[in-house]
C-alpha cells in the first residue's frame, strides 16, 4: 500500500474538457502497479474510510473463512465479475502472503542462567535476521 498526495493544478489550468473522472481515469492507467489497487481520494476520507472499515476504500468485500487458500480462490473469482459492475474503477482481491515464519518462545530461567535478558536475546534475532 501506498499512500500518495497529489496536489492539482487549478481547473481554470486543465487541459480543454478535463474532468475530475477523465484525470483518475488517466491517473489509474498511468500508475498502475501488479498487485496495488488504485483509490483515488481526498485524504479525510481515506481516514474514515479505513477507520470505518478497515480498508482504504469505501466499498470492500471481506471474505472470512477457516482456509486460506479457499478465501483466495473466492477473491481471485470475484475479480472478473466485479470489474463489470457499472462505476467500478479498480478490483483488486489480496493474495495470500505465503512465507515462513519462526515463534521464539524465550525461557527466561534458562537465559538467565548466562546473565542474558529478554532485550538481549531480541538484538541477537535481530542481527541474525538482518545478516
Amino acid at each position: 500500500m501506498f499512500e500518495t498526495v497529489i496536489n492539482l493544478k487549478p481547473e481554470s489550468e486543465w487541459r480543454r474538457e478535463m474532468t475530475v473522472e477523465k484525470l483518475k481515469d488517466e491517473m489509474n492507467e498511468a500508475l498502475t502497479i501488479p498487485g496495488v489497487s488504485n483509490s483515488f481520494t481526498m485524504p479525510i476520507k481515506a481516514r474514515i474510510d479505513m477507520l470505518a472499515t478497515g480498508i482504504r476504500t469505501p466499498v470492500g468485500i471481506k471474505i472470512l473463512g477457516p482456509k486460506l487458500e479457499e478465501i483466495e480462490k473466492i477473491g481471485l473469482a470475484l475479480e472478473p465479475l466485479l470489474m463489470e459492475v457499472p462505476g467500478t474503477r479498480s478490483v483488486y482481491a489480496e493474495r495470500v502472503n505465503t512465507g515462513y515464519f519462526l515463534d521464539f518462545a524465550i525461557k527466561r530461567e534458562e537465559i538467565a542462567r548466562y546473565g542474558l535478558a529478554v532485550d538481549d536475546i531480541q538484538e541477537i534475532i535481530e542481527s541474525a535476521i538482518a545478516a
